[in-house]
Formats: structure tokens, sequence, C-alpha cells
């Protein structure tokens, strides 16, 4: 590596150049040309990645990544155009058709997208691209996943390295446009990126250093201990025959001794969790905390609060969509280099999942409430819904068209603003008489005026109990309306008098 003058770096000719890098460091040994995995797990123990695949093999461990892989792909993913010119939509149609067929033989696209997923428990994850010709464009062919073990990051540039029998310690350089690579919180010092396992490995060690001794434990206290009486003067032959039908006694059940002997058996007894228990629970739940940032939907631990298990359950959610948005990064760079190669100048679409339940349940909620205030396309409701436009003699569900019937607080909470919506209120006011907006108010808001009449202090806490479906912004929303009313029948009992 060369030496950098640092004294020539001033001025606004240094503005373009990169000072802060490996050749200035003085922390830096400057005869490496490769970049060893600062995991500190690996680097001080020696080991491998390969210890990585031991603590998935844990038990506890297995069934966090299953439930992980299992919220992951619960989700549908979809591709989005990255614009409207006909050139975008071209990029889309190509990307779409890649996602249409295999990445590989024997693999599918959730397959890609859960090993694209463990880059975060592994630091980073690499996958190849094969491109072939079809008709006029160049298009993937194939994807398919590395090991990690065969990559390194160089020095100079953090570039990925592949490592080859020809080269087993610098690795070779890569090109560009053929490797993708979806790394966890990586930065210019650890281009590896942060290895959950990493977490894992101490808890997983003293887990099972426990379990040895657990099981010694059980073996040693576990089982009844036989004691055998012998009076004295008992040769020591007929003492060791004795112990020998005692031990036997502890495999089979059964023992001969002779009729002037006792045995009895002496159980040990103890109060509470088990120490060695007690420090496997311990370890499973860090390992949680690592892999899901919760520990309360494996282990309870004698907590059982609702606000506890919803604040975990929306850590958790949090975290799957920071990792949703790595395999997303990932896959639209894919998306970018079809784009580049085939349609000059276009936006690339955009890869992102989605869970069709909630996506519908947010919108409708949205559309119901923005609809009060903001005239909405049908086109667009259709759209966000994703539920298609019926076509000229379609069947069509029952109630189409009409507005359901709404709640009775909802209704008295609208009253007043139905009757100024269509006309300015002086001229409202003229048009009708008392008689008339009497009629036209009576039925609706008669409820709530009997109970301002009987209890017009404990107005807000009766209405409550009348409507308990009601928010304490709609129920204010009603008072107001009630106060409302009553002004405007002050004003037209004054005209009229």
């Amino acid at each position: 590596m060369a030496d950098v003058d640092l004294s020539a770096l001033k001025g606004r000719r240094s503005l373009a150049l990169e000072i802060a890098t490996r050749a200035t460091d003085p922390r830096f040994y400057a005869a490496l040309e490769v970049l060893p995995n600062p995991d500190t797990v690996l680097r001080r123990l020696g080991q491998s990645q390969d210890v990585y695949d031991d603590i998935v093999g844990d038990a506890h461990v297995i069934g966090e990544l299953r439930s992980i892989r299992s919220a992951l792909l619960g989700y549908e993913w979809r591709l989005q155009a990255g614009g409207d010119l006909p050139a975008d939509l071209r990029a889309l149609e190509l990307c779409e058709a890649v996602m249409a067929r295999r990445p590989a033989p024997g693999m599918t696209w959730s397959d890609v997208v859960w090993t694209m997923g463990c880059g975060v428990f592994r630091g980073f994850a690499v996958h190849e691209v094969v491109w072939e010709r079809q008709d006029r464009v160049l298009m993937p062919s194939r994807v398919l996943d590395r090991a990690q073990r065969r990559f390194v990051f160089g020095v100079e540039r953090n570039e990925l390295r592949l490592l080859t029998r020809q080269d087993m310690l610098r690795g070779i350089e890569l090109g560009e446009l053929k490797w993708l690579v979806s790394r966890h919180m990586a930065s210019h010092d650890n281009p590896y990126g942060v290895a959950i396992f990493s977490a894992c490995f101490w808890p997983y060690v003293f887990k099972h250093s426990g379990f040895k001794f657990f099981v010694k434990f059980v073996e040693k206290y576990g089982i009844p201990w036989a004691v055998g009486k012998y009076p004295p003067g008992t040769p020591e032959s007929d003492q060791q025959a004795l112990a020998d039908q005692l031990a036997q006694m502890v495999e089979d059940g059964v023992a001969a001794i002779p009729s002037d002997g006792s045995v009895e058996l002496l159980e040990s007894t103890h109060s509470g969790e088990l120490v060695h228990e007690r420090m496997m629970a311990v370890c499973n739940r860090e390992m949680s905390k690592a892999l899901t940032s919760q520990t309360l939907a494996t282990e309870l631990a004698d907590v059982g609060a609702r606000a506890a298990s919803e604040t975990h359950r929306e850590r958790e959610l949090s975290v799957n969509a920071s990792d949703r948005a790595l395999i997303e990064n990932t896959f639209n760079e894919l998306f970018g280099w079809i784009t580049e190669l085939n349609v000059q100048g276009a936006v690339p679409p955009r890869f992102e999942f989605y869970e069709e339940a909630e996506a519908r349940q947010d919108w409708t909620t949205v559309i119901d409430k923005a609809r009060r205030y903001v005239q909405i396309p049908a086109a667009w409701a259709h759209e966000r819904l994703q539920i298609p436009e019926p076509k000229a003699g379609e069947d069509l569900l029952p109630g189409f068209g009409t507005a359901p019937e709404p709640p009775a607080g909802a209704m008295f909470a609208r009253a007043g603003a139905s009757l100024v919506q269509d006309a300015d209120l002086d001229e409202l006011l003229d048009a009708l008489t008392g008689r008339e907006l009497q009629g036209q108010v009576e039925a609706v808001l008669a409820p709530v005026l009997e109970l301002a009449r009987e209890a017009p202090d404990e107005l807000l806490g009766r209405l409550a109990e009348r409507y308990p479906d009601m928010d304490d912004a709609a129920l204010q929303e009603l008072l107001a309306r009630v106060i409302f009313v009553a002004e405007t029948w002050g004003r037209l009992d004054a005209g009229s008098g």
C-alpha cells in the first residue's frame, strides 16, 4: 500500500480525495491485502464460520429460526413500476418475467428470499447471477446462493473477492453485475457485517456445557439411593456382595439380601428451580433476544403483563421489517442491473413485501375516514384495496352502492354537520321553520337531548355508557353537535318571536 503525503492534502484540492483511508490509519497493518473478519468470537477462538452451523443445530435456535422464516415468507411480494413511461413499464415487464420462473433448478424464490435473509444471522450473504441472452435481451437465467466461507473483502475499496484453489489467501477480484451481496449492519471497518449468531455463541456454549452437568446431576440425584445395613462383624466379602446386590438393584429393581440385613431408599429433595435448569433458561433467553429482540414469545419467565407482551411484539415486528428491507434492497439491485442492461434510461421497478390482509385493513380505515373530508377516486380506492372494478353485467355482492347503516354514535356525531353540508347556515335557517327543523333532527337527536335534560353535568359520562363503541373524540364532537342544534333552535325561536 502506497504511502500518502498528508502535508500535501490541504486546500480545495483535497475535497475530491479520500483522506481517512486505511493507507493513513496508524492502527492498520499495511501488509494485509484482504481484511480479516472482525467478528470477535471467530477471531479470538480461531474458529471459522462453520461454528454457526453448530449453533443452528440447537433446538431453541432452530425453533426461533423457523418462526422467523415463517414470518418472512408469510408476506407476499410484488414489483412496482418505477414510473409511467413506456421504458419504465418495459423494465417492469422484464423483471416480472424473471420472477415468474424459478431462480435455479430445484430452487424457488422463497428459498432465495430466505438465504438473503440469512445474511442477518451470518453477517452477509452472497448470490451469484448467471446471465444469458434471450431473444434481444440479456436476462438472469439463475440466481444461486454461495457459501459465505468463499468470500473475503479487499483492503483498498472493501471490494468482494472470491477465494479459489489458485488463490486461497487473497482471492480473485470480481467484476460488476454478477454478485448480489446482502449485508447486515455493515460499515467501512467491518464490510463483513454484524453476525447475529456471534451474539448467540457464548450462550450456546454455556447452555451445552450446563447440559453435561445437568445430566450428571440427574443421574446422581434423580434416582433414590439404596442403603444396605449389615450387622457388625460382617466379613468384607459379604459387605462387597451386598454392595453388588444394591448396584444390581438400581438397574433391575430386584435384589437378594441376607435375612438379617436391611435396605433403605433415600431420596434427594430440593426446592425451587435447579441452578442448571435456570442457567439454560437464561441462555435461551439471551439467544432469543439476539435473534428476535424479544423473549416473551418463547420464554414467559413468569411475566404475563399484556403491555409487556405487546411491547415485545412491536419490537419483533420492527426487527422483521428491517430484515425485509435488506432483502428488498438486494432484489432492487438485481432489477437495476436488468434495467441498465436492457432498457437504457428507464427507472427500474421496486421490489416490496406486503401482507395482503393487513394492507387492505389499513387502507379500508384510511379511505373510510378520508372520504368525510375529500373526494376519493373510485379507481384509486380499488387499486389500494386490491379489488378489481366491476364490469358491466357482472354479479355484485348485495349492498353495493348503498352506504351501510352507521352506528348510533357516529350518526349523532355527524347530525349537525349534515344540516349544513349543502347550504350556507344563514340560508338554511331562512328556508326552514322551527317546526320543520325539529322534524328533521328530533328523531336523531332525541335520545341525546333527553340525556342532556336529565343530567347536563354528567352528559359526557352518560353518553359513554349509552354508546360504548365511540371514542373520546367522537363523544366530544357529539357534544358540539348538541350545542349547535340547541343554538340553532334558539335562533329560530328568537326569530319567530
